[in-house]
């Protein structure tokens, strides 16, 4: 992460994030921007040193907890996620309608070329999970941190943070 970003951004959900899950989808417009929440010392140092967290995101709940939280503590946020062609979404776009009420921008990154060409690298190398399904998977991830990466510095994302609230294992492949 260091050639792209020179911070990282842990984000997990917890007890003052959670309040803010239900909000997020039923009155996001009516929620004061003036919300008073419990600042970290390191969210109050992103916000004094004017840094842009970037986030990636689905368009879940999740992701929703943690661009909401963000926002409303004050801090500059910016949302990515990426289209890999991949049959979770009938539309791309939807993530970004998703994503709106919470207030955030999102921006959809397009890396089909790019996940081709590593699921046909992934073939011509016999690269197999246990010889039961071509490593594609496995390669999209790697296709979508990098993207996403790129992308965030593009856009002047400063800081890195998941959209994973710390409930799954998401958390999990994100950090390692």
């Amino acid at each position: 992460l260091k050639p792209f970003l020179p911070k990282l951004l842990v984000a997990h959900g917890g007890g003052v994030a959670r309040t803010f899950e239900l909000s997020c989808f039923q009155a996001p417009l009516a929620m004061p921007e003036a919300v008073a929440l419990k600042k970290s010392d390191i969210l109050q140092s992103y916000i004094d040193n004017g840094d842009v967290v970037g986030i990636c995101v689905s368009g879940g709940l999740d992701s929703k907890t943690v661009a909401l939280r963000l926002r409303l503590a004050g801090v500059k946020v910016k949302c990515f996620t990426a289209d890999i062609d991949q049959p979770d979404e009938d539309d791309i776009n939807d993530v970004v309608k998703k994503m709106a009420p919470c207030g955030v921008e999102t921006i959809v990154v397009d890396l089909k070329d790019e996940i081709a060409e590593g699921a046909f690298e992934a073939i011509a190398c016999h690269a197999s999970y246990d010889g039961g399904y071509w490593q594609s998977t496995g390669i999209g991830r790697f296709v979508t941190a990098r993207g996403l990466l790129q992308a965030m510095k593009k856009h002047g994302c400063t800081v890195l943070s998941h959209g994973a609230t710390g409930r799954g294992n998401d958390q999990v492949r994100f950090e390692r």
